[in-house]
């Protein structure tokens, strides 16, 4: 006998933000777009600094 699992899928993904999407930064509100992505981080520039965020820490817009 085996396991049978339907309506599954490894590949959908819908914790991904792509580049130059703008994001709110859940703590303090601020705008921000993802410049670069590396890994899990985030990499959002938000008044012309660089800053770096983890997927829970944004809310696309």
């Amino acid at each position: 006998m085996g396991l049978i699992v339907k309506n599954t899928s490894f590949d959908d993904t819908d914790d991904e933000i792509e580049t130059g999407s703008e994001v709110i930064i859940k703590e303090t509100k601020e705008n921000g777009i993802v410049v670069m992505k590396i890994g899990n981080i985030y990499q959002v520039k938000i008044n012309g600094i660089v800053k770096s965020y983890a997927y829970d820490e944004l809310e696309k817009k």
